[in-house]
């Protein structure tokens, strides 16, 4: 009988086999049924299932119609980017990480109760009657000494906050220079166009001059092409910014946390406008304020201070440890008396051998320590070559600025007299288009310089850690 089994066993694996369903064993929860069929294949994913995409707060209609200041601007920014309001959570989730590491120096006190019914069976083979029994009871545990170890670790869950923290001063001044780039990028790219727009139009007298002279043949054929040429060239010129004007409104709306499509007005960037002021601090006394202001040196500060605390930490962990136990239970059982039960105790853990475990730990901590206070001091000379870069260079963009705004007003003056010599025959239309390309080439520089200079004390500023004051265009 149990040989007639044995075989219809062995057939019915053969034919499993046989079929090729035994391969299904291979895979029996088919993990591998949303993989692509063969490499090279793209994976498919489960898109259903992920979070859905959070979608961009609206422009308010009655905001749209207003002028913004970069003020105004920067603290629509500062409340509404994700960016901050992410760094904000990561610094509450560091706060509550430190009430965690604050409560071991509380004891645990814990609740349990277990209800269970029960059948035995005596020695001699009769049934004992079923009891049921409940056995409610307290727990109470309690480090008393630990060797620094609960210390050191609150000291590094509080050293991690202030990382947290300083992220997020990191992260409120990464915001600000973004608005504040986007911001100028776009006057400026905004004064180009107005700057283009000027040059077609005069282009377009030039062009109107030269057909005028040509039909009174006082100007060649090849007069009138150049100055056609020169017009169209001025007004591709014009096409290609304005697209550059849309790409600047998409990025300055990007860092308000606003859609890229919303429509925001700003007050004009025009030549005449004036470049910010000059800093009244030194560049020494910057560099000195940027030791205690800058958030990215202070953070450096505070991850030193962390390696540190981890140290402590790694090397308490190889100490005993001693503690108070404590229970307390009352147990309930059918066909027996309700009785306490309870106990208190010591408890001393003194780790003997761990496999080298603690000791490459403390190797490891103060190994990261080191590298952090080198980091340290690479971060400094960094902020600090930054500060002495920025200020420089933003007080080149000051130290150009006369001389852009001369060399505008000097071109403008040299185009009034060359066209006016040109309609006269004076002068040729190479003359002319030379010194509307000047005019051009004048109009930009000083855009230039201003857009620069403005965004060189943003950079300065943030490399300060701390405004250092200018005025606004």
């Amino acid at each position: 009988m149990h040989r007639r089994w044995l075989l219809y066993g062995l057939l019915l694996v053969n034919g499993v086999a046989q079929a090729g369903i035994g391969a299904a064993f291979d895979d029996p929860f088919f993990t591998d049924s949303g993989l692509p069929g063969q490499a090279g294949q793209s994976w498919k994913g489960v898109p259903e299932r992920l979070p859905a995409l959070p979608s961009s707060q609206a422009w308010p209609a009655a905001m749209a119609a207003k002028t913004w200041t970069l003020p105004e601007l920067t603290t629509w920014a500062l409340a509404h980017n994700p960016q901050t309001a992410a760094s904000w959570e990561a610094l509450r989730a560091q706060a509550a990480a430190l009430g965690v590491a604050d409560s071991a120096w509380l004891p645990s006190l814990t609740f349990s109760t277990s209800a269970s019914r029960r059948q035995a069976v005596s020695t001699a083979g009769f049934s004992v009657p079923a009891r049921n029994s409940v056995m409610p009871s307290l727990s109470l545990s309690y480090t008393l000494w630990d060797f620094g170890l609960r210390a050191a670790k609150t000291d590094a869950a509080q050293a991690q906050e202030w990382v947290a923290g300083y992220t997020q001063n990191q992260t409120l001044q990464t915001v600000i220079f973004t608005v504040t780039q986007a911001y100028y990028q776009l006057l400026g790219n905004q004064a180009l166009l107005a700057a283009d727009a000027k040059t077609v139009a005069e282009n377009q007298k030039a062009l109107e001059a030269a057909e005028v002279l040509h039909q009174a043949g006082q100007a060649t054929i090849g007069a009138l092409y150049q100055a056609r040429a020169s017009l169209a060239t001025a007004q591709s010129t014009y096409a290609a910014q304005a697209q550059t004007v849309r790409s600047g409104e998409g990025s300055l709306a990007s860092s308000l946390g606003l859609p890229t499509n919303s429509v925001i007005h700003i007050a004009p960037l025009t030549p005449d406008s004036a470049p910010p002021s000059q800093v009244q601090q030194g560049v020494e006394t910057l560099m000195h304020a940027a030791e205690t202001a800058n958030p990215a040196l202070q953070e450096a500060r505070a991850q030193v201070a962390l390696a540190q605390a981890n140290v402590r930490s790694a090397r308490a962990q190889g100490l005993p440890s001693l503690g108070v136990t404590g229970s307390y239970g009352y147990q309930i059982q059918g066909g027996f008396q309700p009785g306490d039960t309870w106990s208190v105790g010591l408890s001393l853990t003194v780790p003997l051998f761990t496999g080298f475990d603690n000791h490459y730990q403390v190797r490891e901590a103060e190994a990261t320590a080191r590298q952090e206070t080198d980091t340290l001091a690479a971060t400094r000379n960094s902020t600090l070559v930054s500060i002495w870069q920025d200020y420089h260079g933003f007080q080149g963009d000051l130290a150009a600025y006369p001389g852009a705004r001369s060399s505008l007003a000097n071109a403008r003056k040299a185009m009034e007299v060359v066209i006016a010599q040109y309609k006269v025959g004076q002068a040729t239309i190479q003359d002319v288009l030379q010194a509307e390309s000047t005019l051009a080439q004048s109009r930009y520089s000083l855009i230039a310089n201003l857009v620069n200079s403005y965004v060189a004390l943003a950079q300065l500023s943030q490399a300060v850690g701390i405004p250092v004051g200018a005025s606004q265009p």
